[in-house]
């Protein structure tokens, strides 16, 4: 079954050559946040004009979507099942190939920054303790990303663990007893006395008037997660990829990403001649249609959004 695109442009559409900033803000959000991927996207046009350099454009594009407290990254994140965990991972890839990423980071402000500090190491992927140290190093203070969302959402998740009610994006665990594998500190019973919308990861990609390509994916995961999890956005090729033919960016169900290893699946597409629209909408056309999901992606001349629900997105050229 074929799904439509629910994308909105915020400005004209149309496949040029022109330097473009793509954002999206997470597979199932509501279209109305679409102004928040907007300003990111105009975030992204200013780096363009400073420096032409697409990585940094996706980087600050990116640094937007992570403080709006409506997103799932940054100030946006996720409580776990426990009530009290907060981890984030975030991705950075480029024409080049260069990639960093980190997971389970905890009480930074900016993710994406962090895992662009990583390209300047030996190393592709820093995760948990190391991570975390690894950032106040280089001089990442110490946040809190304490939001109402946050607690909203967790009321939610107390729902689910205690059998009275089950969101749209708890169906993986559908049957499943969370109890049986438990594997936080705390009891489940202390985690559901805390007060502690869908969520998802936030993502860009851009290109440069030199033709150059980069993505960018934070996310604070989801809360329906045992600890340790990490899903499809630090992952190259799940959740994103890059390189000299374009750049992909990928929001919604983790596992099934990774799995497919759709990112890299839909930039091979487009690096082999097929125009970014029809590849975005042949990698959600791969899903089976209870999955969540959606895809960005940018190539030479072209870009393209596609979802199988609904998501947030912008689109800017720079004039």
């Amino acid at each position: 079954m074929g799904f439509l695109s629910s994308e909105v442009v915020m400005s004209s559409a149309g496949s040029n050559s022109r330097a473009v900033v793509v954002t999206h803000g997470g597979a199932g959000g509501p279209i109305e946040n679409s102004d928040g991927c907007e300003r990111a996207a105009q975030a992204g046009l200013t780096a363009l004009r400073e420096s032409t350099d697409s990585l940094e454009a996706v980087i600050r594009a990116t640094e937007v979507l992570e403080d709006d407290p409506r997103l799932n990254a940054g100030t946006g994140y996720n409580y776990r099942l426990d009530g009290k965990t907060i981890e984030m991972d975030a991705a950075v890839m480029n024409h080049d190939r260069k990639f960093g990423a980190v997971a389970a980071l905890r009480r930074v402000q900016h993710p994406i920054r962090v895992a662009e500090k990583v390209l300047g190491t030996p190393h592709l992927f820093l995760a948990g303790e190391g991570a975390n140290l690894f950032a106040r190093k280089l001089g990442f203070d110490e946040y809190d990303p304490s939001s109402e969302r946050a607690t909203k959402r967790y009321r939610q998740v107390a729902a689910f663990l205690t059998g009275e009610d089950e969101g749209p994006d708890m169906s993986r665990w559908r049957g499943i007893d969370p109890a049986q594998f438990w594997n936080y500190p705390d009891s489940m019973m202390t985690a559901l006395k805390r007060v502690a919308g869908p969520s998802d990861t936030v993502g860009a990609v851009a290109r440069s008037t030199e033709g150059r390509f980069a993505a960018a994916l934070s996310t604070g995961g989801t809360p329906i997660m045992l600890f340790g999890r990490v899903g499809d956005t630090p992952i190259i090729g799940g959740g994103l990829y890059a390189g000299s033919g374009g750049a992909v960016a990928c929001t919604g169900e983790g596992e099934e990403i990774m799995r497919r290893v759709l990112a890299k699946q839909v930039y091979d597409w487009i690096d082999d001649g097929v125009p970014c629209q029809e590849a975005v909408d042949r990698g959600v056309n791969d899903f089976p249609e209870e999955f969540t999901l959606g895809i960005i992606a940018v190539g030479p001349t072209d870009e393209g959004i596609a979802d199988t629900r609904t998501m947030p997105s912008a689109r800017l050229y720079l004039d």
